[in-house]
């Protein structure tokens, strides 16, 4: 219920197209508390607006707010019985708290139209900001995680500050997609460049998006013997001129305390972590920094280069099936929460785990760089990830069955109980948060792999190559791919992405029949009568004996002659399992002999 009034007051729409981005530049100057749990800081936003209609608002969203009591967030969680949020106490909840906004000098104060959610804020203009025209804002608050993480947290010392500061929402031709952070979804953001001043206690060790280009974020003191050589990258950008400085922070830092400098171009957000207890290694790859940060007490799982090297291996794997990774850096950091989230040049990860440390790496390709919007399109970025991924278990020698096996069987399952909803749905508007899971990741898995299986593989790779080079860095979307697909193959596969993504129809094929007679020439001449059962329609592999042919009739009764040098005893249709039907058990039937 609550999901549908906010979608429709924030003006949902599925369309897309293509407008210069909106300039977007940050500087930020903060400070950690450690005593207060708090972090306070200011930050100047320089807004560029070159859409072809001035603009009365500047929308952000303060995804901290999300973590506490009476948010949308919360609310959904309660319609499903969980009160993680909702019963944390004062003490212990997240907030992000405006101090202080001036619009070119004047001051203003931020509204909240989904109140009590304070996800999404409303920034006003003094005076509409004219195409072309340049505003700056400067933005004083102070923000705290929750002590319950999801996607950010503290614990101890520990601090996962993945959503942190006030993060401008995207603009394009739709208008603001400025949207409440809910369970089921997560962020979609602008693109722009960020300058970070953090002011922390000198002993602690920091992660973030970009590069340390002044400051020591503590990784010598605390490198493995063996990765002592840090390559900072320093130099990436060139001449990046003085610390900018916003009268925030002033003077040196504090005895006992340390300030860095971070800079991020062609980012869609900054995130961060911190902790005294990480543990660091790294190496330089292709021009690329690697960074890894763990907890002490997880040296056995993380060490010695182990969670390194699968991190190197899930690019050099990420590199053949894109395109190059276009970032100076990227850092794989030991969160306080289990699983992993994404973010440009960082992921955060709960374990050292192979599996997870490749699917957040991936997702740098698609999250960080493609961009697609993940509350509307998480089938785009959640299933394209969770498919490269087995594929990469594929390329490392894995038994394609064995790979695939749990998610094909887990939705053939929700198939014949009719417990699927069309994929291409907004994250929000699924049922639950299972449905949003299986959907947008294995199901949506499932239908790459199926295409990947149609075009064949190496012109899987063709596509997700041009998808690559066409839209590096911007906002991608399901046109962009068909786009990709359809040029690549020279055919058009719209009927593919309109029957997967829209539908919940099925496809269902039976071998009614298979019956043998030798011919004159000592072969054996194989009729198979094959059905159509399902609404839905895909080609299909037949195989009879040693001979594949796939089957590209749409119709609902198909009679096949196959002919084979020895005598067949099974018909199997879809023998490697590729289709995402509700039943298997009528692919196969023993071939008769006819007399």
């Amino acid at each position: 219920m609550i999901t549908a009034f906010l979608l429709a007051l924030l003006g949902a729409s599925p369309a897309h197209a293509q407008q210069q981005p909106q300039g977007v530049e940050y500087t930020i100057e903060a400070r950690l508390d450690e005593e207060a749990d708090r972090l306070e800081g200011r930050a100047r936003l320089r807004y560029t607006n070159n859409a072809p209609e001035a603009l009365d608002t500047l929308w952000v969203h303060q995804h901290l707010n999300a973590f506490r009591p009476n948010s949308a967030w919360a609310q959904r969680e309660l319609e499903f019985g969980e009160r993680r949020f909702t019963n944390l106490g004062p003490e212990e909840h997240a907030y992000e708290r405006f101090r202080r906004i001036t619009v070119d000098g004047t001051e203003v104060r931020a509204h909240y139209p989904l109140s009590p959610d304070s996800t999404v804020a409303g920034i006003p203009l003094p005076s509409p900001l004219a195409t072309g025209g340049t505003v700056e804002v400067f933005m004083d608050w102070e923000a705290r995680p929750s002590t319950e993480p999801r996607r950010q947290a503290r614990r101890g010392r520990q601090y996962d500050f993945a959503q942190w500061y006030p993060r401008i929402a995207v603009y394009d031709e739709e208008g603001w997609h400025e949207h409440p952070l809910l369970p089921q979804g997560e962020f979609f953001g602008e693109f722009g460049s960020y300058e970070v001043i953090m002011d922390l206690a000198g002993d602690q060790i920091v992660g973030a998006t970009g590069i340390p280009v002044e400051g020591d974020p503590g990784w010598e003191a605390v490198a493995r013997p063996g990765f002592d050589e840090v390559h900072y990258r320093r130099d990436y950008y060139g001449d990046v001129g003085p610390t900018p400085t916003l009268g925030f922070l002033g003077g040196a830092p504090a005895n006992g305390r340390k300030r860095i400098r971070w800079r991020a171009e062609d980012v869609h957000h900054f995130a961060w972590s911190t902790a005294p207890h990480f543990v660091y290694e790294g190496t330089l790859e292709d021009g690329v920094a690697f960074h890894v940060l763990y907890q002490q007490d997880a040296a056995d799982e993380w060490g010695n280069g182990v969670a390194l090297e699968r991190t190197l291996r899930a690019r050099e794997f990420g590199d053949s099936i894109f395109g190059r990774y276009v970032y100076p850096q990227v850092t794989n950091l030991h969160r306080i929460e289990s699983g992993g989230t994404e973010f440009p040049m960082l992921f955060m990860d709960g374990s050292a785990n192979e599996g997870l440390i490749v699917h957040e790496m991936i997702h740098m390709y698609i999250h960080a760089i493609l961009a697609p919007n993940e509350w509307r399109e998480a089938w785009f970025d959640e299933g394209l990830t969770t498919f490269v991924t087995q594929w990469y278990w594929e390329a490392q020698g894995m038994d394609p069955d064995e790979v695939w096996r749990g998610r094909i069987e887990g939705i053939r399952e929700r198939e014949r109980r009719g417990q699927t909803e069309p994929v291409g749905l907004e994250s929000a508007e699924f049922s639950d948060f299972q449905m949003y899971v299986q959907m947008s990741y294995s199901k949506a898995a499932l239908i790459y792999r199926m295409l990947r299986w149609m075009v064949g593989e190496d012109t899987m790779v063709e596509v997700l190559n041009h998808l690559y080079e066409e839209n590096t860095l911007s906002h991608v979307d399901e046109s962009d791919l068909r786009r990709s697909v359809n040029t690549v193959t020279g055919e058009s596969y719209d009927w593919f992405f309109d029957q997967w993504l829209y539908t919940t129809d099925t496809v269902d094929y039976g071998i009614a029949n298979a019956v043998t007679v030798p011919t004159r020439d000592g072969r054996w001449r194989t009729t198979v009568q094959v059905l159509r059962l399902g609404n839905a329609w895909m080609p299909v592999a037949l195989r009879v004996g040693d001979v594949e042919r796939r089957l590209d009739s749409r119709d609902r009764v198909q009679t096949v002659e196959i002919v084979t040098d020895q005598r067949p005893t099974e018909a199997v249709l879809d023998p490697d399992d590729i289709l995402v039907t509700p039943d298997a058990s009528n692919h196969r039937r023993e071939v008769r002999r006819e007399r």
